[in-house]
């Protein structure tokens, strides 16, 4: 697994590679950022999960057997650790809510302007931007779903049906 070192070097070339993005901003430098930024997340998320112990974990959960705190602590950082994190730095929602409200107004106000090539343009930019708006909004509201539904799955002990599910989801991470 990956150790620190590894982990440092991959910051320092996603780093460099931003900074290149900043004196020539094309297309292809940005690009081998966001790959560099996918390769150094899925490094990160290899590394964290090889600190929790999966078998015992997943044996308990496949037999029934309670889990004690510690372990639904560990449940938790492996299946919504993530988004617990994202939730707690976020700090995108409410610009993007409010920069999607205004592109909405936009668009309403277009509702009653003729239906000219010009009005057209300027609808699907409009309809462009809105999605990019709602990117962040869905983004945090999934998150934010994820850790409610783990919560309410792992609230009180764990149903049979829960902990199978819980069983399949630590399995597809551990593989």
């Amino acid at each position: 697994m990956a150790d620190n070192a590894e982990i440092a070097g991959r910051m320092s070339e996603a780093l460099d590679i931003a900074t290149q993005c900043s004196s020539a901003q094309t297309v292809d430098n940005y690009s081998h950022l966001a790959a560099q930024l996918q390769e150094l997340n899925a490094l990160a998320g290899r590394t964290l999960r090889s600190h929790v112990a999966y078998q015992p974990l997943l044996t308990k959960l496949q037999q029934g057997a309670s889990l004690t705190g510690d372990e639904l602590t560990a449940l938790r950082s492996l299946i919504v650790g993530d988004a617990d994190e994202y939730l707690k730095y976020d700090d995108d929602f409410e610009q993007a809510k409010d920069e999607l409200t205004k592109i909405l107004e936009e668009i309403r106000e277009l509702k009653t302007a003729d239906t000219d090539p010009e009005a057209l343009k300027h609808l699907r930019v409009l309809c462009r931007e809105a999605s990019s708006a709602l990117g962040p909004v869905l983004h945090y509201l999934e998150q934010k779903e994820r850790v409610r539904n783990f919560e309410e799955h792992t609230r009180g002990p764990l149903s049979a049906d829960a902990a199978r599910i819980l069983a399949g989801i630590v399995k597809n991470i551990a593989a």
